[in-house]
């Protein structure tokens, strides 16, 4: 998956440009089952009005058509109604359409953008929060159901699903006051880059920075690169820990195009600049494999790898991680030398090299605008390590042996930190700079960096 952008910007869309949205509900289904508290009428596809009172089961009766009793709809089918429409126990605001799909009918809700985001966002933040967090995020979920509209032009008759696979939307049964004064207060406003409109995913807790888009899902996005938490994140996932058998990291590899047999060892390969592990590898019985970690934690069950931000132990009960080198602090003098004295080199750093950096950066040898010159400019990331290495005394790292698996029983650990993909705005992390006192704009910025906020 791989998106491609350009540069950023936020704009505000008048009442005049209102955008509609449309959210599949209920998708390919034998039946769909419909009622209000109020008569509903449904428009066929000839623009014909049918009252069907109150409740309706509409069946899938053949290509192109759906049934209600005995009489036949040509699809699609528009429903509205006096009142809100309901669905799965659920009651919705605008309109229903029924589409014809390749092995069955389904249910979209169409409605105003605004109204949208009043069932999605309790769903995706808690609305108890600090209002700066909530209205950040009013702000990403309009950003990105804009953006889905726009980009995905009613592909297959909808906008948007409403799962954790786009943005989880209840309808009304999710609308809260809170959630609302949010939405209210910042009606309107997206994230725009160069004049388009901006992708902007997020995640529950970036573990202490999040990831750069091209190690999770490829591409390269100038405002979605690894940026570091101002300050240290409190979630309920702040740490986790997950087990899992020889069996079980077998399949998540081969799940994830890496099969390689039975398996004899795992590792941590790349990592980026705050230690999150962008690559694994593998040595089993059909050679030796590399496979994002990205990939691998979505093929183990994300909800049993939490994030890509985790080290790895030996496959032993009560063992831990190959340590890493573990440098001494260089003086506070040693640590402003300026950054125009550090030399560039296109050299691509080794693995071992890597570790050394990866070790050095969780140690806090490198300040915050160290790690953002590493970031902004690659080729400074081996200048950097060799000045750290000849101002520490580091414990020389040994690559040694992978961790092997043990004949029988064991288990492999991963200890680590945060929950979701790592890209773009942390929810835990805008509720800690919110308290800080950072308003919504701010905590947009520091995420999305290289953004302005602001209305036209």
């Amino acid at each position: 998956m791989i998106f491609l952008f350009l540069s950023a910007g936020v704009f505000q869309i008048g009442r005049a440009e209102a955008k509609m949205v449309s959210v599949g509900l209920s998708i390919e289904k034998a039946s769909i089952k419909v009622s209000s508290s109020s008569s509903i009428t449904a428009t066929d596809a000839r623009g014909k009005r049918h009252p069907i009172g109150t409740s309706a089961v509409f069946r899938s009766s053949g290509k192109g058509s759906a049934s209600v009793g005995s009489r036949t709809f040509t699809l699609p089918v528009t429903l509205s109604s006096g009142h809100p429409l309901s669905f799965n126990g659920r009651r919705y605001r605008g309109t229903f359409r029924i589409l014809r799909g390749k092995s069955g009918i389904t249910l979209v809700n169409v409605l105003d953008l605004e109204d949208y985001l009043r069932g999605v966002l309790k769903m995706e933040v808690n609305p108890a929060w600090h209002m700066e967090a909530v209205k950040a995020q009013a702000v990403v979920s309009r950003t990105y159901a804009l953006r889905s509209i726009q980009q995905n032009n009613g592909k297959n008759g909808y906008d948007l699903g409403d799962s954790v696979l786009s943005q989880v939307y209840r309808g009304m049964n999710a609308e809260d006051k809170r959630a609302d004064e949010a939405i209210r207060a910042t009606k309107g406003v997206v994230v725009k880059y160069s004049g388009s409109v901006a992708f902007t995913p997020f995640h529950s807790d970036s573990g202490g920075a999040t990831a750069d888009v091209s190690t999770v899902w490829g591409g390269t996005i100038p405002y979605l690169r690894g940026v570091k938490e101002p300050f240290p994140p409190s979630s309920p996932n702040s740490t986790w820990e997950a087990r899992l058998s020889r069996a079980q990291v077998e399949k998540a590899l081969r799940q994830s195009g890496a099969d390689v047999g039975s398996l004899r060892a795992l590792r941590i390969g790349d990592v980026d600049p705050f230690g999150r592990s962008n690559t694994l590898t593998a040595v089993g019985t059909k050679g030796t494999k590399h496979v994002k970690s990205h990939s691998f934690r979505m093929a183990a069950g994300s909800t049993v790898i939490k994030s890509t931000s985790f080290s790895l132990a030996s496959p032993s009960a009560g063992t831990s991680p190959v340590p890493l080198p573990v440098p001494v602090p260089r003086t506070e003098k040693q640590k402003q030398l300026p950054a125009k004295e550090v030399p560039t080199s296109n050299t691509p750093m080794s693995a071992s090299e890597e570790r050394q950096l990866t070790a050095l950066t969780e140690q806090g040898i490198f300040n915050s605008e160290e790690l953002m010159d590493m970031l902004m400019n690659p080729e400074k990331r081996k200048g950097y390590l060799i000045r750290a290495l000849r101002t520490t005394r580091p414990v020389q790292p040994s690559p040694g042996p992978l961790p092997a698996f043990p004949s029988t029983g064991g288990s492999f650990v991963f200890r680590g930190k945060g929950w979701g993909h790592g890209v773009g705005l942390s929810q835990w992390g805008a509720k800690k700079m919110a308290e800080k006192g950072w308003d919504y704009k701010k905590i947009i910025q520091h995420y999305y960096p290289g953004t302005t906020v602001g209305s036209m």
